[in-house]
């Protein structure tokens, strides 16, 4: 891998470190009633989740053109060929491919059509698996 595309992918991976914070803060101050009555709050959570997804997306498709591969033609296909590539483990691979799918709701649909508690619980079960992701991407790197 060239130093040029190394540098995007921790570029990439302190944006998400970044963005990670702000969910966290938001996990730990909101309950459900403030979550769902607060619009500012509710937006600023999904567009986290959705640009955080998107940031480990890229990041797998930097790391497996990187190697020559085919970059898959859908995104939870991305986190699968990761695995395959034993870049990712069975479970980090599979959640990450469900955040992917999460991703998108969050990108195509908006107000009603997203269910507030998918995302608050989305909020208090998931930042790990971003860590998870994270740590293993920087294991490949080493």
């Amino acid at each position: 891998m060239d130093e040029r595309t190394e540098s995007r992918i921790l570029e990439k991976a302190q944006y998400i470190s970044e963005a990670l914070a702000v969910l966290v803060q938001k996990r730990e101050s909101l309950s459900f009633a403030d979550y769902r009555a607060q619009r500012e709050q509710r937006d600023i959570v999904e567009r986290e989740f959705e640009t955080t997804i998107e940031a480990c997306i890229d990041i797998g498709k930097m790391i497996l053109k990187a190697d020559g591969e085919t970059i898959p033609p859908t995104n939870v296909q991305v986190f699968h060929e990761l695995e395959r590539q034993e870049i990712l483990d069975t479970k980090t691979a599979r959640k990450m491919a469900q955040a992917a799918g999460f991703r998108n709701i969050l990108s195509h649909q908006y107000g009603n059509d997203i269910n507030d508690e998918d995302v608050y619980n989305f909020l208090h079960q998931n930042l790990p698996l971003f860590h998870e992701y994270l740590g293993q991407v920087r294991d490949f790197l080493d």
